[in-house]
Parts: structure tokens; sequence; C-alpha cells
């Protein structure tokens, strides 16, 4: 049964509320991912000198010559940096894995079709949920490094269409200039939004067995020109939303900045508190769009393997 945008939204909250866990766990994971980035940093923060943090001219100025004055010191602070950062990506890419894993899980486990009651998604565990990352998380790194990859090619042919504007504004004037940002703007924004929902859903196929980079790649693209409407639909409800708590926490952001601003350790304290509440709704927007494409692309995978079938009989 192929399953509409709502159809697939419900099924993907009910997913989500039977295995309610992932929801903590992938909040919890967001601030160690931010954190490992942070420390990342830190060999060349012990470089440089917290003197240069003060943003100031002649302490950038000094900072500057302290690193090429040690280039081994820089050298190894980068790869140090660059270690850490990978460590990072590897770390995510295993609880992104356990995520959809259990995802998968739950919504293979329950009826196919609309959603039913939320016990028939339940597969939760913390065994299960290690096991899943341990088992995918390399699938999750490769497709994140093809996304890399493609994502450089995008900002080469950007910044060649940058270089076309200037060229053509100094040898045909500003009109020239201007038709041809105005000819490739819309191309990059289209070519950028499909890269983003292509990831997204060849992601969500990524837990099925048999499954890899090279098929889940395949049929992202295939889901992607099947069910451009249903994807679309699905992203714009979770931007919504996610645009609707922006709204809701921003009078409570202004409201700490005026009312402690003669106490900015405290309007500190109370800005990272809020920055803790607001990730925990935008984890669970993330994972009820994740559940979503998850079944989504599991009932386009029921139709292909039912058509055959038809035709047939």
């Amino acid at each position: 049964m192929k399953l509409s945008a709502a159809d697939c939204l419900r099924r993907g909250w009910t997913n989500l509320s039977a295995n309610w866990e992932l929801v903590v766990i992938q909040w919890l994971e967001s601030f160690l991912f931010v954190a490992l980035l942070l420390l990342g940093l830190l060999p060349l923060f012990l470089i440089v000198g917290p003197d240069a943090m003060g943003g100031a001219a002649r302490e950038l100025e000094a900072a500057l010559h302290r690193l090429f004055r040690h280039p081994q010191a820089l050298f190894l602070g980068l790869l140090a940096m660059l270690a850490v950062w990978l460590l990072a990506i590897l770390v995510h890419c295993y609880f992104q894995a356990g995520a959809f894993g259990v995802l998968a899980s739950g919504d293979r486990q329950a009826l196919p079709g609309l959603p039913r009651h939320r016990l028939l998604f339940r597969t939760f565990s913390l065994r299960d949920f290690l096991g899943w990352g341990g088992l995918y998380v390399w699938r999750f790194l490769g497709l994140r490094v093809l996304l890399g990859g493609l994502a450089f090619l995008m900002a080469m042919i950007a910044m060649g269409w940058l270089i076309l504007i200037a060229v053509g504004g100094g040898t045909w004037g500003a009109p020239a200039a201007f038709g041809i940002g105005c000819g490739g703007v819309l191309p990059l924004l289209f070519l950028a939004l499909v890269l983003g929902g292509w990831f997204h859903v060849a992601q969500a196929d990524l837990a099925r067995e048999g499954s890899g980079v090279r098929s889940s790649s395949r049929r992202g693209l295939r889901v992607l020109g099947q069910r451009l409407g249903a994807v679309a639909i699905l992203f714009v409800v979770a931007l919504a939303a996610g645009a609707a708590l922006s709204i809701v926490f921003f009078p409570l952001s202004a409201a700490t900045d005026f009312l402690l601003s003669g106490a900015p350790r405290w309007r500190a304290v109370v800005q990272v508190l809020l920055v803790f509440l607001q990730a925990l709704p935008n984890t669970l927007l993330a994972m009820v769009l994740a559940g979503s494409l998850v079944a989504l692309v599991r009932s386009e995978l029921a139709e292909i393997r039912r058509k055959p079938e038809v035709q047939t009989a």
C-alpha cells in the first residue's frame, strides 16, 4: 500500500513515540558532537594563547607570529584537530546508525499500511541500539563522505559561477552580470535542495538489510523522483514546526537579555539552559522526519516488490 505524506508522518510519529528513548539519546549526542568539535580546537587555542580571543589587532598579529614561528606545533595542532573532528563524525554516524536501525526495525515489525497501535512499533533496547550502530556505522560514514564530495563539487560550480559573474560584469557591464547571476542562482538553489533531499532519503534506506552506500544512493534518487511531492511536504512540515519553535523561544531569549543585562554571568547561564531546552524539541522534530522518511522508503520498496508479482499474475 502506497502511503501518502500524511500517512508517513503519522507512521513516523507512532514509531518514534513507541521508541521515545531515541529522542533523549540523540539529544545528548548532539551536545557530545559539539563538545568534540570544540575539543578539536583546543590544541590550536593553546598554541595561539587566550589573549588572541579578545579580537584586538595587536593580539591577533602576535598570535599569527606564534603560529608561524612554530610550524611543527601548528602541524601537530592541525593534525590533532582533524583526528578529533573525525572521531566526532564517527561518533555521530554511530548514533545515527543506531537510531535508524531501531526506526527501521520498528517500521518492519509493525503491520504495513496505515499506522496502528504504537506498541506494534516497540523495538528499542540499548543492546539493539548499540548493535545497529556497530553494524551500520560505516554505511553512514560512507554516505557522508559521498555527500561531502558532492557538496565540494557544488561549491566549485558556485565559485565558477561567481567568477563568471565578475568576468561578465567587467566585459559586458552590470546588466550582463545581473543576467548571469539571475540565470545561475535558481539552478544552484535547486541542486542544493535536491542534494539535501536525496541525502535524507538515502540515509533512511541505509538501515535496510542488504543496503549500502551505492544501493541507498540509487534508491534515494528513485524515491525522490517518484515521490518528490511527499518528500517536499515532509520537509516543509518539519521546517514550519522548527520555525514555530524559534518563534516561541525568541521572546524568552530576548527577555533574558533585557532582564539580566546587568548580570552577564547569570544571563550566560540562562542562555545555555535555553539552548539545551530548545535542542530537545528540535531533536524530536528531526527524529519524526527520520521516522517518516523510513516509512516512505519502506512503502516504496514494498510497492516495487509488489509490481513484478502483479505483472506475473
